[in-house]
């Protein structure tokens, strides 16, 4: 499909279309507003841009109305164009090479930069149906038409499942599919535009399908209804031999929806249809009843001598469902707002975060973060010192999972009722999450920014370990106050040889079983210096312990390395802390 634009000719041929716009109103009621556009000419088939309301007269269901307005208008903005390739009622050979060719002229010779134009053939997503001005990929569409009618061979998965039997059933089936696309293109065509729209069917003669008893199926005059209430005008193209006349169906086709068939010469038929988008009278009045879903016939004339019109043969006014459908439509079409540009990520130099995650609820992990300032570096006056934190948690689909102030851990932090918490605890699906930190100094002004994304892993698998997480303490009393489920950990990963630390972690093993755990404290280069303690959780989900006292460490680097082990595998996981004096 592509949208293309159209070069402005003058047009040759007479035509007014009955527009039933009905643009309901507060201030209108109980009538509406209908809107015409009119192609007046003389009598050498040249425009007559002229006139004024008191040259047209106008009458609906045979009632004279007043034209309250009749300006002559030019297409200078994108006109809609829609071209159906019907390759199920074409023949291969000359028929589809004549096609190719003269729609290749009309998008290369024919085209401006805004006006829409979609190329459809029968098997074509309806809901793929988008006016764009992409030239090349309607010359792609056209390149690739070839006619099919009399070729039965199914050529896909759908053909053969829902397009097969005997060569009648195939044509009724194939009937079906063509009437509902025109229907389709017609209604889209229409949505959300204003003026005369134009549809262009390329076949050797429409097929008239009647609805059976019980059948919810397009036809013929469903598609013509259908073009009627978008003020869509449709030109039946034959791309046989001049000879070949056009059929009754394809005349009433297009004198049902003020479009003219198009045989023979198939440049000057399209220049007709470019002639008629381009410039026209619109027509205003109102209607003399309510907005009541039914066909009134409309005739228009020109008083001026030598002046003559085409019109469509009426409007369907809109009814209550109709207003609601549109309005409905209008919604879905608007066009989306830009969502806001992500932040870039950013590193803050500021605090140091820690992300803590664990299996949670219904195969979701559990995500834990705290954070702490940055420690100074020494002789930096300037910088002032992070007091709390607007932490945004983004799920990647842009759904919020946290949004609130943080203050500050530490040794010793705890959770308390009544006061800004020191952790964000939150669900999230395994996958990546987005974390925005905006940090604040004490007076709430905006120091830095951090940006980053968290990789969340799924602890469902047979063996796993969440995050460890480390409590400091510096004395007997304090040791006592983080042992408290409502201790906050700390982010921090340097301790001095006077602190004590609690380590807890929580380890999973299959259908809730424990798995054997083991923990080891190694130096910096990897090796064994101890085996250490590990209390075990009181419940499958809870938290082991180990407790750990500096005192005995000389300073420097240490690991602590965690082990999990069942019969259904092994997980491990290491923990990197420095040990100052």
């Amino acid at each position: 499909m592509a949208a293309v634009g159209l070069r402005h000719e003058r047009g040759v041929t007479a035509v007014a279309q009955a527009v039933a716009l009905a643009q309901p109103s507060i201030a209108d009621p109980p009538t509406h507003v209908v809107r015409i556009d009119a192609i007046a000419v003389d009598g050498r088939g040249r425009l007559v841009e002229d006139l004024k309301p008191a040259d047209f007269e106008l009458r609906e269901d045979e009632a004279l109305r007043p034209i309250e307005s009749a300006p002559f208008m030019r297409a200078t903005g994108a006109r809609r164009f829609a071209i159906f390739l019907d390759e199920y009622h074409v023949s291969p050979g000359a028929a589809a090479d004549r096609v190719r060719a003269a729609l290749t002229r009309f998008v290369d010779e024919a085209l401006g930069p805004q006006d829409l134009l979609v190329v459809m053939k029968p098997l074509d997503s309806l809901f793929a149906i988008r006016l764009t001005d992409d030239r090349e990929s309607a010359r792609r569409a056209i390149a690739s038409f070839e006619g099919r009618k009399g070729d039965y061979e199914p050529r896909n998965a759908y053909e053969r499942n829902y397009i097969a039997g005997t060569p009648p059933r195939i044509d009724a089936a194939r009937a079906q599919v063509a009437l509902s696309a025109m229907n389709a293109l017609a209604i889209q065509l229409g949505t959300g535009a204003e003026g005369r729209k134009t549809l262009v069917v390329v076949a050797e003669g429409i097929v008239r399908s009647e609805r059976r008893r019980g059948q919810d199926l397009p036809t013929l005059d469903g598609a013509i209804r259908s073009a009627n209430r978008a003020t869509v005008s449709i030109y039946p193209l034959d791309p046989r031999e001049p000879s070949n006349d056009a059929t009754e169906t394809a005349r009433m086709l297009a004198a049902d929806t003020d479009g003219q068939t198009i045989a023979g010469d198939l440049d000057a038929g399209l220049r007709r249809v470019v002639a008629d988008a381009s410039a026209y009278y619109l027509l205003t009045y109102r209607a003399a009843h309510a907005e009541d879903g039914k066909f009134h016939d409309v005739q228009v004339r020109a008083k001026r001598a030598g002046v003559t019109l085409r019109a469509r043969k009426g409007y369907w006014a809109p009814s209550p469902d109709d207003a609601l459908r549109a309005a409905v439509l209008a919604r879905l079409n608007e066009p989306r707002k830009p969502a806001p540009l992500e932040p870039m990520r950013h590193v803050s130099p500021l605090i140091r975060p820690w992300f803590g995650l664990a299996r949670g609820d219904g195969g979701n992990t559990r995500v834990t973060i705290v954070w702490e300032p940055a420690a100074r570096v020494p002789g930096d006056r300037s910088r002032r010192s992070a007091s709390r934190v607007q932490l945004t948690a983004l799920a990647a689909d842009g759904r919020v999972l946290f949004e609130g102030p943080l203050q500050p851990t530490g040794p010793g932090a705890m959770d308390e009722q009544g006061t800004t918490p020191s952790r964000a605890v939150f669900d999230a699906a395994p996958g990546r999450l987005r974390l925005r930190m905006s940090i604040q100094d004490i007076t709430a002004q905006v120091l830095d920014s951090d940006v980053r994304d968290l990789a969340v892993p799924d602890f469902r698998k047979p063996v796993a370990i969440g995050t460890p997480e480390i409590l400091r303490a510096r004395n007997a009393r304090e040791f006592r106050r983080i042992d408290a489920d409502a201790a906050v950990p700390v982010a921090s990963r340097e301790f001095s040889r006077a602190e004590r630390l609690l380590i807890r972690f929580p380890a999973y093993g299959p259908a809730d079983a424990v798995p054997a755990l083991s923990a080891k404290l190694l130096n910096r280069m990897g090796q064994t210096m101890r085996e250490l303690s590990v209390a075990p959780a009181p419940t499958p989900s809870g938290a082991n312990e180990i407790d750990l006292p500096l005192a005995g460490l000389a300073n420097g680097e240490y690991l602590i390395e965690l082990t999990a082990k069942s019969p259904a595998g092994e997980a491990k996981d290491r923990i990197n802390f420095r040990v100052t004096s």
